[in-house]
């Protein structure tokens, strides 16, 4: 069983230069190649027709450097783009989930607030005496004391 040790993006980068440079050598030599045929100094290559039939190949070569190295360059942009747009999604997310969980929590406290209240309204009183009149009020002070303490909170 073999290992293959993870990939760092500094041995990506240099991957990467190295493969460029890689094509711009073969570029280079493909055209100095082809030039010194043009021009008769390779000597297997000296018959037009094979210069010819090596043509095509030189300029696909060529072609495929200049068309192909600014795409992967494109590519990496869109990618690092649809990178920046994920995290910006993600954060959104994040807030909208934080919003959810304070207006979650606001709505508890108000139900807090509200049973509090509600529940000192629900006492009756005869009204005719102080102490009943007196507890009523001591009950309603507590009542606004508790849903106040729930707001604060």
């Amino acid at each position: 069983m073999t290992t293959t040790t993870p990939k760092t993006p500094s041995t990506l980068v240099f991957a990467e230069a190295l493969k460029s440079w890689g094509m711009v050598i073969l570029t280079l030599v493909f055209v100095a190649l082809y030039g010194l045929a043009l021009i008769g100094q390779l000597k297997p290559l000296a018959d037009a027709s094979m210069v010819a039939r090596i043509e095509p190949i030189i300029f696909v070569i060529i072609g495929y450097y200049f068309g192909r190295l600014p795409a992967q360059q494109n590519e990496k942009t869109l990618k690092e783009e649809i990178g920046r747009q994920t995290q910006k999604a993600d954060a959104a997310q994040h807030a909208k989930e934080q919003a959810q969980q304070v207006r979650e929590c606001l709505e508890e406290k108000l139900r807090s607030v509200n049973a509090a209240l509600n529940h000192s309204s629900n006492a009756s009183s005869d009204g005719g005496s102080e102490n009943i009149q007196g507890a009523r009020e001591q009950q309603l002070r507590s009542s606004i004391s508790t849903a106040l303490s729930i707001l604060r909170t």
